[in-house]
């Protein structure tokens, strides 16, 4: 009962790829989590695929971001790559 998928997700699953091309912008991992609400993804599992696609070179780690004096606060924040935009493109053009 615990499992919501029938087999776990594949490491090359673009549906990650999909949440940060959705926003459109850089993520940190709670905002990653609340865009893969829904999807029937546990959060061990949105983990290990944030750190697969990290590995692939498809998401890159943007940083932090800035307070008024330009000091980084904040949690951690990951994008696409070129690499991740251009598989997310051919994911799209495959469907």
């Amino acid at each position: 009962m615990s499992s919501l998928l029938l087999e776990a997700p594949v490491a090359t699953d673009p549906i990650l790829l999909h949440a940060f091309a959705r926003r459109g912008r850089p993520l940190c991992v709670s905002e990653l989590l609340r865009a893969m609400c829904g999807t029937g993804v546990h959060l061990s599992d949105v983990m290990e695929l944030l750190t697969a696609e990290l590995t692939a070179g498809r998401v890159a780690v943007h940083g932090f971001r800035s307070d008024e004096r330009g000091r980084p606060f904040g949690p951690c924040l990951y994008e696409l790559s070129e690499l991740g935009c251009e598989a997310v493109e051919a994911d799209r053009l495959a469907v």
